[in-house]
């Protein structure tokens, strides 16, 4: 009990209540790092050593092998965490032959819709992209279980699975609401406005909620405050409660429940166009995004696992 006491201390330590002063933009470099956190932790070590093996042997075009700091305290850990991070990294036009290659923006999500009505949320008809977020995870499944396949493209596929799994348990990656004003779909809530500093729109809303409920006090290292957030996600929800929904490998079934989630729960009738939500809105939201986060986490690491582990 005191052992628990102490963690719960330190942990109330990290996250004081403020308001961060930077603007954190793209779950964002927080909740994909804290995914990775996560994850790592339930890899095998032949898992880990594998999948560090394969990164390591990233295209030198990709830049992937940036992420790797030798001097960093836990180097591998880190490398996980933040090759989880690098397809948003490569959204940087700056580098445009990187861009080019690497770049691919419809992978992060699924063109799925649906409307609200009189009798509750009903599907919509919309564009989808034959390549998808759904799509791709199932691809890369297959081939990362391939031995014709090279360490190069390997690695590349492993950063896009740490990433992809994180994206689509964020529930407005999975689904876009229809309405008047938006009858193409509100592109996961980026259309639906809530002010003109971050976060502006929904979607900046929910992928940057870690930072928004927990914010980083500025004298705490960044790898320590992910590393922080992570073990209190874990506390709340352990592996050992979740054995069922992580069993479920299948990234249809993972989409599924976003779209559950965004219809039940992302649109109250509360929310306002223009407007922040309020605290309540954000105390609810957070709960669901950190048993996504939780989830997300395992089911990465099993997903891994199943392929690299043995």
């Amino acid at each position: 009990m005191k052992k628990i006491v102490s963690k719960i201390l330190i942990l109330s330590l990290l996250f004081p209540i403020f308001i961060p002063s930077k603007q954190i933009y793209a779950w964002n470099s927080t909740g994909h790092r804290v995914i990775g956190a996560i994850a790592w932790e339930y890899l095998t070590p032949v898992a880990k050593e594998r999948i560090i093996e394969i990164l390591k042997n990233a295209p030198a075009d990709s830049d992937l092998t940036d992420e790797f700091d030798p001097e960093s305290k836990h180097p591998e850990k880190y490398f996980v965490m933040n090759a989880g991070y690098w397809p948003d990294i490569v959204r940087d036009r700056s580098k445009p032959e990187r861009n080019q290659k690497y770049h691919r923006g419809n992978w992060h999500y699924i063109g799925t819709y649906w409307k609200q009505t009189e009798n509750g949320p009903v599907d919509a008809e919309g564009q989808t992209d034959d390549e998808n977020i759904v799509e791709r995870i199932t691809t890369f499944q297959k081939t990362l279980s391939d031995p014709n396949v090279s360490d190069e493209e390997k690695a590349v596929q492993i950063a896009w699975i740490l990433h992809l799994i994180g994206d689509i348990h964020m529930p407005l990656h999975n689904t876009s609401r229809v309405t008047e004003e938006t009858p193409d779909g509100d592109r996961g809530g980026n259309d639906f406005r809530l002010g003109s500093e971050w976060p502006r729109n929904l979607h900046a809303y929910w992928d940057g909620i870690i930072d928004l409920a927990k914010p980083k006090s500025d004298d705490v290292e960044q790898y320590e405050y992910y590393k922080a957030v992570a073990k209190q996600i874990m506390l709340k929800h352990p592996a050992s409660e979740l054995d069922k929904e992580i069993a479920i490998q299948s990234s249809e079934s993972w989409n599924v429940e976003g779209q559950m989630i965004t219809r039940s729960s992302v649109y109250p009738e509360g929310l306002k166009q223009d407007e922040m939500p309020p605290e309540s809105y954000l105390k609810d939201s957070y709960k669901i995004a950190e048993k996504r986060i939780a989830l997300s986490g395992y089911r990465t690491a099993k997903f891994l696992n199943d392929i690299f582990g043995d």
